[in-house]
């Protein structure tokens, strides 16, 4: 996408790749900008995750409160990786996590 978009296009663009959990690179590809850029646009519009929010988005998964304990005692103390974590609390299942 070469050609200039106006704000509001952009604005829309950003927000609706934002709602959506796409990936920052493609919204920025989107509409043509730099990740810092993009970043820096999506600050201004209110519409960036909060840092709870980005760490769910790249584990792929949710923690509920009540298991929330579980998971950072595994984490910490068990060394086990967030995936494994997740598999032991019930989190995700083995079809779900995509190991074969």
């Amino acid at each position: 996408m070469n050609a200039k978009l106006n704000s509001d296009a952009r604005r829309t663009i950003i927000l609706d790749g934002y709602s959506n959990n796409e990936p920052l690179k493609e919204i920025a590809a989107k509409i043509g900008c730099s990740l810092a850029s993009l970043k820096v646009t999506a600050s201004k519009l209110g519409c960036t995750r909060t840092p709870k929010e980005a760490a769910e988005f790249r584990r792929g998964f949710h923690v509920p409160e009540h298991k929330w304990q579980d998971y950072k005692q595994l984490m910490i103390d068990g060394q086990y990786r967030a995936r494994e974590c997740a598999m032991i609390l019930g989190l995700l299942t083995e079809q779900s996590s995509g190991d074969k």
